[in-house]
């Protein structure tokens, strides 16, 4: 057992921090929480649930600003913390990317998926589309680029779904195959 020290209440409460013995995470409370401060025990869920088969996969979002207008080339990458999503699936999700003007700036937005928690790869992964997209056109992201790009990312996993799709129907034909002769054997 663990003991969280929180703070404030509703839609507006954080975690400060934990301790693992109660009457310390009582003591941080008074010294330092001005009455702000209160205890919470949490549970331990190591080993509740066997993880040893779970495999995350990890969705960034790399942003790249326009730096200079009068150079097409220029594009900035943010330095952001890492900004990702964690989500279960046998497969990774589709690849985009987006466009938009936010006060006068333009931006990209790239949306990488990777099976591992890795910024610096995602980061690559979307300096790399950044090269192919501005190739397309001289340089000039439109949105018909854009939209070539998108189209692009989305063939693996179009071309999975068809292969899905191609399996599926053979299990069926396989299914009734099965229910053909075992109802030809069971009337015997």
């Amino acid at each position: 057992m663990v003991y969280g020290v929180f703070s404030g209440c509703y839609s507006d409460w954080y975690i400060v921090g934990y301790f693992n013995n109660h009457q310390d995470a009582e003591k941080y409370c008074c010294l330092c929480g001005n009455g702000d401060y209160y205890v919470k025990p949490l549970k331990d869920l190591t080993d509740k649930k066997d993880l040893s088969k779970v495999s995350l996969k990890y969705c960034h979002e790399v942003t790249f600003d326009r730096g200079d207008y009068t150079n097409k080339w220029n594009w900035i990458m943010r330095e952001e913390p890492e900004r990702y999503t964690c989500y279960i699936d046998d497969y990774l999700h589709r690849n985009s990317v987006r466009q938009g003007i936010y006060a006068m700036n333009d931006w990209l937005c790239f949306t990488i998926n990777i099976d591992r928690d890795n910024r610096k790869l995602a980061e690559k992964i979307a300096q790399d589309y950044l090269a192919e997209l501005r190739s397309y056109v001289d340089g000039e992201i439109t949105d018909d680029s854009i939209q070539l790009m998108n189209y692009k990312l989305a063939a693996p996993c179009k071309e999975l779904e068809r292969i899905k799709k191609e399996e599926e129907e053979i299990k069926q034909k396989e299914l009734a195959e099965l229910e053909r002769l075992k109802a030809k054997y069971e009337t015997k």
